[in-house]
């Protein structure tokens, strides 16, 4: 699934994160909303937060593009240059 919005956001939110750290915030971890599919009632279930899309009929969990942009960057430590 293509969610490049997700990862666009993260990117620019651990972009800030980083600059906030170099001039001396205290900040000492870094999390997604979720890892899995879930509903927002705010926006009448329209979208879906996560980095796996769950299939409720089958249970059946899917990676989205935004788990493997945050697997590289979790495994490398840095933003990724291409995604």
């Amino acid at each position: 699934m293509q969610d490049d919005y997700r990862i666009e956001f993260m990117e620019d939110h651990l972009t800030w994160l980083h600059q906030a750290i170099e001039e001396g915030s205290n900040c000492f971890g870094y999390h997604v909303w979720t890892f899995l599919d879930n509903w927002s009632w705010l926006n009448e279930y329209k979208n879906r937060y996560g980095l796996l899309r769950l299939e409720l009929d089958t249970g059946t969990r899917h990676r989205k593009k935004s788990a493997r942009w945050f697997r590289e960057l979790a495994t490398s430590n840095q933003l990724p240059k291409e995604w």
